[in-house]
């Protein structure tokens, strides 16, 4: 049980480096944006499209994950 509890605390530790890092590098990226349009500077073409799959992994691992049992198949109860 010592090894479960161990693996499953590295888990966490794993999605909190995951969360920080998503979240640094989309706190980053809008500020790097912001910079270049208040600077005249032009942003690279996919900049947009970086920082949106950043959020959507952020987005992603951060949702809730529904229990595997308890999916409702659409069977009526009766």
């Amino acid at each position: 049980m010592n090894n479960r509890r161990r693996i499953e605390s590295v888990q966490d530790w794993l999605y909190v480096v995951i969360i920080g890092s998503l979240a640094l590098y989309l706190v980053i990226g809008v500020i790097a944006w912001t910079w270049m349009i208040l600077s005249g500077i032009p942003a690279p073409d996919a900049f947009a499209t970086i920082l949106a799959a950043i959020a959507g992994a952020l987005a992603g691992i951060t949702a809730p994950l529904q229990a595997p049992g308890s999916r409702d198949h659409g069977s009526p109860q009766a």
